[in-house]
């Protein structure tokens, strides 16, 4: 008989509905006992109680709010549609109190699991600890400091994550680098730290780990919805804390704190995927740190299409490393000003083709130990100045073949030791105009053979 409703309130000792509609097994006060025997009311056949559904929730086709929430020892209450017949049950809510005593399987209206109410949270409210905060706590106090979210957040911070620094290219003793930029700050360590969990609000020592809470969320403005799992969700409108906390059981976490910073965390893998177009605009600076030196990691950044950098200030680029560049194309590098490069080791550059080098000034090119240089070609080197020539030891010409050399004007050899021209073959000195021979000593000419001289006139003296 519909319409004359018939109100009772029990508690849920089944959930898993085999029709999978949300409904539960309720014992009912007034009308099941607390006893379970064979004889009595064994939990499977209690009555499946449907629970009602908010108007938001179409209830239809999965559209709609999942209507599954209690959990085995909740307390519900409602109503028979079917009135004093009292066979059809309708949850309509659950409420919860503070409970003394843990659950007693044996018998009814307990958890017939022996889980709920678990020893942790006897002898205080059933409302979530975390939308009970008050006050000064200390932490890991049973209170909402305790709440298992807020406790790993708190113990399991980063602390100390280092940042990229500049390499250090001030001139060292004994040599010539290249001098560091005007921007200290590149070169100095600047860790920094996971934020605080702003449970509360802002603490003014909030950099550093805390010791104690003197904050804390105030009751009843913040709303928390628990898995019994542990997930945790937080809408938090504590007066000068205003926050969104959203938090799964394994630490991954995702805080937008009362000053509109955003904190995630993610305990394991992370993956985005964006199939369109995404622009990034970061107002402030940037810190990307990837592994640490005891656990290091590597980093791939693969373009399909061209990569584009401008940068308005210094490039810094500190690799503790080796380098490897390889480029399928072309290299075009262009410098407007200076260009200073310092290689502390050996230096090895290979050219599959030709080499060209343009000098608009001049240039100074400085060997501190032996130089070598092999040509398996011609050389041809053309100088449209002076060229000059300083050798502070022995300098030695070796040539397989021909050697030519041409002068449009005078040549003079001269040397402030003996000079000696020496040939396994012909020797000829031929001039166009006058042949003087002149020394200071003795003049000997020795011949092996024939001495032949050839003139229209000889004169001696």
């Amino acid at each position: 008989m519909y319409g004359a409703f018939t109100w009772w309130s029990g508690v849920v000792e089944d959930r898993v509905d085999p029709l999978k509609l949300g409904r539960c097994r309720v014992r009912i006060l007034g009308y099941h006992s607390d006893k379970k025997g064979i004889d009595n009311i064994p939990t499977n056949t209690l009555p499946w109680a449907t629970p009602s559904q908010p108007i938001t929730s179409a209830a239809m086709n999965g559209v709609g709010t999942t209507p599954m929430g209690p959990v085995e020892g909740t307390w519900v209450f409602g109503f028979f549609r079917d009135g004093k017949n009292a066979q059809d049950p309708v949850m309509i809510g659950t409420f919860g109190g503070i409970p003394e005593e843990g659950p007693n399987p044996v018998l009814g209206f307990n958890d017939p699991k022996g889980i709920y109410p678990q020893a942790l949270y006897l002898n205080e409210p059933d409302t979530n600890r975390l939308a009970r905060g008050s006050g000064k706590l200390p932490v890991g106090t049973k209170s909402g400091e305790n709440s298992p979210s807020l406790q790993w957040k708190r113990t399991s911070r980063q602390k100390d994550v280092p940042v990229a620094l500049a390499g250090d290219m001030s001139p060292a003793s004994g040599g010539d680098t290249i001098a560091n930029t005007t921007n200290t700050g590149l070169y100095a360590a600047a860790d920094w730290f996971e934020p605080n969990p702003r449970y509360g609000g802002a603490t003014t020592d909030d950099v550093k780990y805390l010791t104690s809470v003197t904050r804390s969320s105030q009751y009843p403005y913040n709303h928390v919805r628990q898995s019994e799992s542990g997930h945790v969700e937080e809408w938090d409108d504590t007066p000068t804390a205003e926050r969104l906390h959203k938090y799964h059981k394994t630490g991954t976490f995702e805080e937008i704190q009362p000053d509109g910073t955003r904190v995630t965390k993610v305990i394991g893998d992370e993956y985005e995927i964006t199939l369109g177009l995404k622009d990034v605009f970061i107002q402030g600076n940037v810190n990307i740190t990837i592994g640490t030196q005891d656990s290091p990691s590597d980093c791939r950044l693969l373009y399909f299409g061209d990569l584009v950098q401008e940068v308005y200030g210094d490039y810094h680029l500190n690799v503790h490393g080796d380098k490897r560049s390889k480029i399928l194309g072309n290299e075009v590098t262009e410098v407007r000003s200076d260009r200073k490069t310092v290689i502390n080791g050996e230096d090895d550059l290979y050219v599959g083709k030709n080499r060209v080098t343009n000098i608009a000034a001049n240039f100074n090119h400085n060997v501190g130990g032996t130089m070598d240089e092999t040509v398996t070609d011609k050389v041809s080197c053309t100088y449209n100045a002076s060229f000059s020539t300083a050798v502070k030891d022995e300098l030695v010409f070796i040539c397989k073949s021909t050697i030519d050399i041409a002068s449009v004007g005078n040549m003079n050899i001269g040397t402030d030791g003996t000079y000696d021209l020496v040939s396994t073959g012909a020797m000829k000195f031929q001039t166009a105009n006058t042949f003087t021979a002149i020394t200071a000593s003795t003049h000997t000419i020795t011949a092996g053979g024939t001495y032949k001289v050839t003139a229209p006139m000889i004169l001696l003296n």
